[in-house]
């Protein structure tokens, strides 16, 4: 029991301190369709591990009794430990490249719909904004190479939703690119954004599931 105890403290002390906010950059599909057929996408910060609320909370007092001296962090468990830290370092490697999503994510929802007035503007957004920071962000995250199978199967599936949304920006850029709208195209669009999304989401979940286990019970 003090073994464990000290390995929760330790690395919920070591994650809480991280970068691990993938959530923050989800754009998550929702039922809300708009006049075009565009449906809108949910920015709000999805509920993680690491909500701010959680890192204000005072601190639990801890009986002295509890463990003693001779504990440290030599005495955890090796193989957890270097998960963490894997992990650790894979959450400092996206962070930043997470700002390039939200800044596509941003433009494409500058207006709420698409229509001959805005078409011209929409075209710009997406040529100059949305689509070389999603570039940018897809690029890095394709670079990334978790060692950890658990957190390399995660990973792959993040590059697999970030991909189809590519495509989905793509087709919406050809959407826009025509003074006629085409909805064929932008329906096609759509469905690779929402699918996209869904594989995020559920990126998302599993993330969730998987810090989880560095964590104290609750």
């Amino acid at each position: 029991m003090k073994r464990k105890l000290m390995l929760t403290l330790v690395l919920t002390a070591v994650l809480t301190g991280s970068n691990v906010m993938f959530a923050n950059a989800t754009f998550a599909a929702t039922d809300d369709v708009l006049p075009d057929g565009t449906y809108t996408m949910d920015l709000e910060t999805m509920a993680s591990s690491f909500s701010a609320s959680s890192l204000e909370d005072p601190p639990v007092a801890v009986d002295q009794d509890t463990y003693d001296e001779s504990e440290s962090v030599e005495n955890l468990d090796p193989a957890l430990v270097e998960e963490a830290t894997q992990f650790l370092e894979y959450s400092d490697q996206m962070a930043p490249l997470l700002e390039y999503e939200k800044k596509a994510w941003t433009a494409y929802y500058k207006n709420d719909y698409v229509n001959n007035t805005n078409r011209k503007q929409e075209y710009a957004l997406v040529t100059n904004t949305i689509i070389p920071n999603y570039k940018k962000f897809l690029t890095g995250i394709k670079q990334i190479k978790p060692t950890h199978p658990e957190l390399a199967k995660m990973h792959a599936k993040y590059i697999k939703g970030a991909t189809l949304e590519m495509e989905g920006f793509l087709l919406f850029q050809k959407y826009v690119s025509k003074t006629k709208l085409n909805d064929d195209i932008l329906d096609k669009s759509n469905a690779k954004l929402d699918v996209g999304g869904n594989l995020l989401l559920q990126f998302d979940k599993e993330m969730e599931a998987y810090i989880s286990k560095f964590l104290p019970a609750q």
